[in-house]
């Protein structure tokens, strides 16, 4: 029972504003591997990354099992750019990534910063110099800098931001509530 209880907890941490947001993305990333949970954790980041920053999109929100136009086109789009979110890129992001440069689209590779110069390899053996691929890590962590205008105060309001969109987008479709993301003290008002 205690073991079932723990499991409908949310994750903790507690970051340290002087350190880049990159690295309390990048414990996330660690805590929800540990629990199982580390796919879906990574797209709700990147997804409530992308609504913050064009919060006038309304950008897809699933549980990852959208239909295959759908997930050609990436787990979002923004522009002429789909954006492929994965901890585990096999080939068949890579080939949806290609697709999506055939159809005009520019993609983007998201991945976690542990696979990121695996990911470039594998990217630029199929298609050199047009897949974009990024860690999860900074590619969050540099729009969060952006977003606050580089201020620290201003920072950590927005990393806030970032948490409370993560957390109302995984409520809205996840039954796993220990994906959602306890607002650290130090984040708080």
């Amino acid at each position: 029972m205690a073991q079932e209880h723990k499991a409908t907890q949310p994750m903790t941490f507690c970051p340290d504003p002087d350190l880049p947001i990159r690295q309390s993305i990048h414990t996330i990333l660690n805590t929800s591997r540990e629990a199982g949970v580390e796919d879906p954790v990574a797209r709700h980041l990147v997804g409530a990354n992308l609504q913050l920053a064009f919060p006038n999109l309304g950008l897809r929100n699933d549980t990852g099992s959208p239909s295959n136009t759908e997930i050609n086109q990436g787990d979002f789009r923004v522009g002429d750019t789909a954006f492929h979110v994965t901890v585990t890129p096999i080939s068949d992001v890579y080939e949806r990534c290609k697709k999506n440069i055939e159809d005009g689209l520019r993609a983007y590779l998201l991945v976690p910063e542990r696979i990121a110069v695996a990911a470039k390899y594998a990217a630029e053996t199929l298609v050199p110099a047009q897949i974009m691929v990024q860690s999860i890590e900074s590619f969050v962590g540099q729009n969060i800098d952006e977003l606050s205008a580089f201020s620290k105060n201003k920072r950590v309001d927005e990393f806030r931001r970032l948490l409370e969109t993560y957390n109302q987008r995984v409520d809205a479709i996840e039954t796993d509530k220990s994906m959602l993301i306890e607002i650290p003290r130090n984040l708080r008002h």
